[in-house]
């Protein structure tokens, strides 16, 4: 049975395993209990930071997409969330044109699920989680 929202919570409920898409592409694909902790696609973060959390005590990153959601029918070239990827500038060089000239490669975390994303893993490894437990 296949399952479609945006709400990652329900998502997880109902789910063995979780294909994240962007414009019509998987980004980022694995078993549900790999999907939700780093490393993860951007587009997937920015998901995770859009679901509430009911825990008063944790810490909860919010993500707002900058930009205008690029057409389906004619997507960018490259990667197509490099229009509007806020990890782009941060774990990239400012000046790599790989992300708007290059389709990335899919990776294999260590945890059984594959992002879609120029970024090397051991950087998006690095990410924060988007939710975290206050000292």
């Amino acid at each position: 049975m296949i399952f479609i929202a945006h709400d990652l919570s329900v998502v997880r409920f109902f789910s063995d395993d979780i294909a994240v898409m962007y414009l019509g592409q998987i980004v980022e694909i694995g078993p549900a209990e790999t999907i939700y902790s780093p490393p993860y696609h951007p587009y997937t973060e920015a998901l995770l930071s859009a679901v509430p959390i009911p825990d008063p005590d944790a810490e909860q990153k919010q993500i707002r997409l900058s930009g205008d959601v690029p057409s389906a029918l004619n997507p960018p070239a490259g990667c197509r969330f490099h229009t509007r990827c806020p990890r782009r500038g941060e774990l990239l060089p400012r000046d790599s044109k790989v992300c708007e000239t290059a389709v990335p490669l899919w990776r294999t975390t260590e945890y059984g699920h594959r992002i879609l994303c120029h970024i090397p893993l051991e950087e998006l490894k690095k990410v924060e989680p988007v939710v975290h437990r206050a000292p």
